[in-house]
C-alpha cells in the first residue's frame, strides 16, 4: 500500500513528535512524507524511514509566497494521484487542501486531529476556518483523534458522524525518552535542583497558563513554607509578562526560564513534580513523557487530555483549570508525602507503557487497512 503523509511542520509540536515513532512501525507500507512548508527545524525528520519531499528551501518563507504555494500544491497533486491512502497530519488548511485533491483523484483521506478544533478556531477568530471545517470535516473518509475529548468536540461542533472517527493515542518511543532522561543537563542549571523542583514545559502562550504555575510557587512558599524552585522550559510571546510577574512576586531567585531546551528529559528526571497548568490541551504529550521518566504529575483537568492520560487521577493529581490554590495544594501533597510520591512514580511508569509506539501502531494499521 502506498501511503502519502501530508504535513505542515514548523517546530517540534505533537504532530511532528508523533510522526517518527509511528512511521517506524509502518515499515510494510510504502511511506512518503511531503511537507507543505519548509520546517524551521529539520532534525526531527532525520529518523524518518520513508521517502521525504521537502519544499524548495531556496524560496524561503517571507509571508505569502505565491510561487511556493503553486509549486507545492502541484507536487502534492501529483503525489496524491499516485497514492492509495492519504494521511493529513496537520489540521485545518493542510487538511482542506488534502481533502480537495483526494476527492479530485478518488483517494481516501485519513485526517489527524490533535487538538480541540472548536477551541482552536475560536482562539484564531477566523470565520473562514469555521466555515471550511464545518463543510469539509464531515465529508472526510476517516478522522483519527488523539483523545476521546477531541472526538466528542469534533462530533458536537462539526457534526462529524461517529462512525467516521477513531481514537488512537499518539505513539511514544519510550526507550528513547528514558535514555534521554539519563543524559546530563547543562552545568549552568545544576544548582536549580539543589532544592525541590517543579518543572513545566510548553510554549509561553495564554492557554498554557504558566502564570498559575508562578502563582502556585508563591503560594507554596507563603502557605506551606516549602522552599522550592519552578523551572519553566519553553519560549513564546508571553515571556515579558511572565518575567514581570516573577519580579512583582519577588520570585527571581526561585523561578527559572531558560527558554527552549532540545532535550528536556533529564530536567524532568531530576525534578520532584511535573506540572501541567493548561486551560485546554488536545492530548498533553508532556504528561506521558513525565510518567515514563518517573516524575509525579500534577495537572489541571483540562478537557480531553489530562483525565484520559491520568485516568481520572489514578496516575497523577488532577486540579480544576484556572485554580492556582488547588495546584499549590496538590504540589504540596507530593512534596510532603514521600509515600504518595513513590506510589505516583511507580503507577506512572506502568501507565506510560500503554502509549508504546508498537502497540498503538497496530491500531493505526487496522485503520489504514479498513479505509
Amino acid at each position: 500500500m502506498k501511503v502519502l503523509i501530508v504535513g505542515r511542520f514548523e517546530g517540534m509540536g505533537g504532530a511532528e513528535r508523533s510522526l517518527i515513532p509511528l512511521a517506524k512501525e509502518l515499515k510494510e507500507y510504502h511511506l512518503k512524507l511531503i511537507l507543505l512548508r519548509p520546517p524551521k527545524n529539520y532534525h526531527f525528520v532525520n529518523d524518518y524511514p520513508g521517502e521525504l519531499i521537502i519544499p524548495n528551501r531556496s524560496l524561503g518563507w517571507d509571508g505569502i509566497n505565491i510561487l511556493h504555494y503553486l509549486k507545492t500544491c502541484l507536487k502534492l497533486n501529483d503525489e496524491i494521484r499516485n497514492a492509495d491512502v492519504v494521511i493529513s497530519t496537520s489540521e485545518l488548511t493542510p487538511t482542506y487542501i488534502s481533502w480537495l485533491l483526494s476527492c479530485l483523484h478518488g483517494k481516501k483521506l485519513v485526517a489527524d486531529v490533535q487538538a480541540n478544533l472548536s477551541k482552536w478556531i475560536q482562539d484564531s477568530n477566523n470565520w473562514l476556518h469555521h466555515f471550511f471545517a464545518s463543510w469539509i470535516y464531515p465529508q472526510i473518509s476517516h478522522i483519527r483523534c488523539v483523545s476521546q475529548g477531541v472526538a466528542e468536540d469534533i462530533t458536537r461542533c462539526y457534526k462529524v458522524p461517529a462512525e467516521n472517527l477513531s481514537v488512537i493515542y499518539p505513539p511514544f518511543e519510550l526507550d528513547k525518552i528514558i535514555q534521554g532522561g539519563k543524559l546530563p543537563i547543562e552545568d549552568q542549571y545544576n544548582y536549580i535542583f539543589n532544592k525541590p523542583t517543579i518543572v513545566t514545559i510548553g510554549r509561553l502562550t495564554q492557554s498554557k497558563r504558566f502564570d498559575l504555575a508562578i502563582e502556585a510557587i508563591s503560594n507554596l512558599r507563603q502557605s506551606y513554607g516549602i522552599d522550592a524552585n519552578l523551572l519553566i522550559l519553553g519560549e513564546g510571546e508571553l515571556r515579558p509578562q511572565l518575567e514581570q510577574q516573577v519580579q512583582d512576586l519577588g520570585l527571581t531567585k526561585y523561578v527559572f526560564m531558560p527558554g527552549f531546551i532540545a532535550n528536556p528529559y533529564p530536567y524532568i528526571t531530576k525534578s520532584q513534580v511535573f506540572l501541567l497548568s493548561s486551560d485546554h490541551e488536545g492530548f498533553g504529550r508532556v504528561l506521558v513523557e513525565a510518567l515514563a521518566l518517573g516524575c509525579p504529575v500534577v495537572s489541571t483537568n483540562c478537557p480531553s487530555a489530562s483525565s484520559t492520560i491520568l485516568e481520572g487521577g489514578k496516575y497523577g493529581l488532577l486540579t480544576p483549570p484556572g485554580q492556582a490554590r488547588e495546584i499549590t495544594d496538590a504540589i504540596a501533597q507530593i512534596l510532603t508525602n514521600p509515600k504518595l510520591a513513590q506510589q505516583l512514580r511507580e503507577a506512572g511508569l506502568q501507565r506510560a507503557k500503554d502509549f508504546q509506539a508498537q502497540t498503538l501502531a497496530e491500531k493505526y494499521k487496522t485503520l489504514l487497512n479498513q479505509v
